[in-house]
């Protein structure tokens, strides 16, 4: 039988997250073009196929690309500037982002998809609301070569949140600026046209609406239109902090996702964004609209909000996904954390060693995260036809040797220290400490000078001084 020629041959352990959650022990995928031609016993397709350069070996443990499901790039110099410093997001976050000129929000998109690779992940979900940066953005991102699910938007509404004893005499309030919403869903519509939400491209655009507080009703119900006319996801902060709660309340007379459900807004399309705070009634509107979640576990304790009540909503039906949000941008970190928090929070509480499986949170971090995004008809599992997104991992270290139940094995014991190759649309962008596409001593002065310059716009704005330690 003649072989025939292939791009990439990869071969190990090869865990598929198939409909079935096909496991093949001595398998090998092979690719051509970016796209997954063939996988199988090793043998098998080692017959059949021909490649110059076999990449893994029997030791490897072969995985879908993971999937980053929330993400903002332009925080990606901030970093522990935000550590005790509660609230942050407005205080901290949001001017160090503001302050960025287009060079820079450049060198946090390199920046940030340089860690993220370096922890298997190859695609991520980036969530824009400054126009001015999504042309560097989108530069950078086609630069690195990473998949990214790009939802954009930018805020038309005003808003003033009454804080508690200033409620004695004030009120909250909102008021759009009119004009804004229909101008900006323009320009969200030509990036999708640019960037189709089915297409080819590494990029996929989406849709941002970032929160209640500062989109107005108008924009709220044209973009869930526009997802739905594009067939790609809303994206929304819901449910994610005390303040959005106490706001909501004073200005509808509503909980967030009661609003969003006054609006008409949710649906499959719906991403809702952290809900940490969702009430039991809240998540049966999710539910029964079939929105997905994005769960950003390390950032419940970054930012000490809430943690959610993650088994039910998975109870419910609601399918997951798990988010870095910039809170440690690495994979193994945040199914970890969503394996001890809600173990802390759900599983101690009922005495339930069954409150989420291992699968349940590497299917979080794959397949289940794919859907969510909508675009598992090319991510999430390792399948002939779809995308040659692969993560090669080490399986060879004396913490993997001993191995019992694979996919408990790999939420306990692996990280990111594991992970030998990323492999995106079957292009090599890492591999054994080198980056293909990034040159990391240039990002490294980037990197230094964009954590000096944030560091200068906020040092004011912190409540205390950086310790030394």
């Amino acid at each position: 039988m003649q072989q025939e020629s292939v791009d990439l041959a990869v071969r190990g352990r090869i865990v598929t997250m198939d409909r079935q959650r096909t496991v093949i022990e001595d398998g090998m995928v092979v690719s051509r073009a970016g796209r997954i031609l063939a996988l199988g016993p090793r043998q098998e397709i080692a017959a059949r196929y021909r490649c110059e350069r076999i990449l893994g070996d029997e030791h490897a443990i072969v995985m879908p690309g993971f999937i980053d499901a929330h993400t903002h790039c332009t925080q990606c110099f901030v970093r522990s500037l935000t550590s005790g410093e509660l609230p942050m997001i407005p205080r901290i976050y949001s001017p160090a982002q503001r302050s960025l000129d287009a060079e820079q929000a450049g060198a946090t998109v390199r920046l940030l998809a340089a860690q993220l690779l370096r922890s298997g992940i190859t695609t991520m979900c980036e969530g824009t609301l400054n126009p001015a940066h999504e042309p560097a953005i989108v530069a950078a991102l086609e630069e690195t070569g990473m998949r990214c699910v790009m939802a954009r938007g930018a805020a038309d509404q005003d808003f003033h949140h009454a804080a508690l004893y200033s409620q004695i005499a004030d009120r909250s309030w909102y008021k759009a600026r009119e004009g804004e919403a229909e101008r900006e869903l323009a320009a969200t519509e030509e990036f999708l046209r640019r960037h189709p939400p089915r297409g080819e491209g590494l990029i996929r655009g989406s849709v941002n609406v970032s929160a209640l507080m500062n989109f107005s009703e108008a924009y709220f119900r044209g973009g869930a239109e526009l997802a739905r006319r594009h067939d790609t996801t809303m994206q929304v902060h819901i449910g994610r902090d005390r303040e959005e709660v106490e706001f909501c309340l004073s200005v509808f007379g509503r909980r967030p996702v009661e609003r969003l459900a006054d609006l008409g807004v949710i649906d499959e399309h719906l991403v809702a964004v952290h809900a940490v705070l969702a009430s039991e009634k809240e998540i049966e509107l999710l539910a029964r609209g079939h929105a997905g979640l994005a769960h950003s576990p390390v950032e419940c304790v970054a930012n000490l909000n809430a943690i959610p009540n993650l088994p039910r909503f998975r109870a419910a039906g609601i399918r997951v996904a798990l988010g870095c949000d910039n809170q440690a941008n690495d994979i193994f970190v945040n199914m970890r954390a969503a394996w001890l928090i809600h173990g802390a929070k759900w599983g101690i509480a009922g005495y339930d060693g069954e409150f989420l499986s291992a699968g349940d949170i590497i299917d979080m971090a794959t397949i289940e995260a794919a859907s969510v995004l909508r675009i598992d008809d090319i991510v999430g599992s390792l399948e002939t036809g779809k995308a040659a997104d692969i993560v090669i991992l080490d399986g060879s270290g004396p913490h993997m040797m001993s191995m019992q139940h694979l996919s408990s094995e790999l939420l306990r014991y692996a990280s990111r220290a594991e992970v030998r190759s990323t492999i995106v649309a079957g292009k090599v962008l890492y591999s054994d400490g080198d980056f293909t596409t990034i040159d990391i001593d240039r990002l490294r002065q980037d990197a230094i000078a964009g954590r000096d310059h944030v560091r200068e716009v906020v040092a004011a704005r912190r409540y205390r001084p950086l310790p030394a330690w």
